[in-house]
């Protein structure tokens, strides 16, 4: 059987195919931006500046314009060392933190500008007294658990067009804080130490340097090191003050299990915490000598760690 086509019908289906053709994007021609292709990229990490380096990061990449795909960002979670990740051509926003956190919960990174780190409310851990007291120190004051040790980075405007390299320089994104409180004696009776400082952040937020937010206690452990009169601490914080505006007291509350007894020595540290800015990243708090021997404690019956026995104690003055 012979199928004859009209010559009309063919040059309408010439006329057709061409159409369709030439309005395609694949058509160089009209200028059409190419439909995004997925690239190889070598993940690197930078840690010159950093104290001790995570196990594990989360790496965000955000679009530039975000109606332009389906999902708005793209995130990989990767280990600490050089990784090859598939992603579409573009230009992006990088954002990056560590996942080996504890104590830490992250939210809000399906939009840069919210992406963030918080902690949890202190547990007590069995002793009730210790919110009572810290009550009475800083009325209305949250109190939480010190972070962990964060690290994150930031990269702007990073296009992505082709097989590359991309290197995110990770930065500290907690203040690390050393306690001394010198001039402690008979630290031998001492069976535990924990502390609290007053008035730091709660929050950071992950793409901004120093912005943080929530004045909050933060509670954090100590120690009595063997053959040393001093307690010590080190811990970690988000910041040590929420906002720029105004400047807030800073207090240290350390409690003192011993041997018989409980104590906890109060001291006002707003003086050495104004000497460091928010961009630093250390902060020394290292007592002159307190003149404090925890024996008298024990000799008077010593002193049960309750909300009363704040109002009846005078606060330490010290100079550093």
């Amino acid at each position: 059987m012979t199928v004859r086509i009209k010559s009309k019908a063919v040059s309408g289906l010439i006329v057709l195919m061409a159409v369709v053709l030439l309005s395609s994007c694949d058509y160089k021609d009209f200028g059409c931006p190419p439909s995004p292709r997925k690239v190889n990229v070598l993940l690197h990490f930078d840690w010159k500046a950093v104290d001790s380096i995570p196990k594990s990061m989360r790496v965000v990449f955000y679009p530039e314009h975000y109606e332009t795909y389906a999902q708005g960002y793209t995130f990989f979670d990767v280990l600490n060392r050089d990784t090859v990740i598939q992603i579409s051509t573009g230009k992006y926003n990088i954002t990056s933190w560590n996942l080996d956190t504890e104590y830490v919960i992250t939210s809000g990174f399906s939009r840069q500008p919210m992406a963030y780190a918080t902690t949890g409310s202190y547990s007590p851990h069995g002793n009730e007294t210790i919110p009572a007291v810290l009550d009475s120190i800083f009325p209305g004051q949250r109190v939480v658990d010190y972070p962990d040790y964060m690290v994150h980075g930031n990269l702007r405007d990073c296009m992505i067009l082709n097989d590359t390299t991309i290197t995110v320089p990770q930065d500290s994104m907690v203040v690390t804080v050393d306690v001394r409180f010198n001039g402690i004696r008979h630290t031998e009776l001492v069976e535990n130490v924990r502390g609290t400082i007053s008035n730091v952040a709660a929050k950071r937020y992950m793409s901004y340097e120093n912005q943080t937010e929530e004045s909050v206690a933060v509670m954090f452990d100590g120690n009595a090191p063997s053959g040393e009169d001093r307690l010590t601490a080190r811990f970690w914080i988000f910041g040590k003050e929420p906002t720029d505006e105004g400047r807030m007291r800073h207090k240290i509350v350390m409690f003192v299990w011993l041997k018989g007894g409980q104590v906890f020595i109060p001291v006002d540290v707003t003086d050495v915490m104004a000497k460091y800015s928010r961009d630093d990243k250390y902060i020394l708090i290292d007592t002159k000598d307190l003149n404090i021997d925890l024996l008298d404690y024990l000799r008077s019956g010593g002193m049960t760690v309750a909300a009363d026995d704040w109002e009846s104690t005078k606060e330490i003055e010290i100079e550093f």
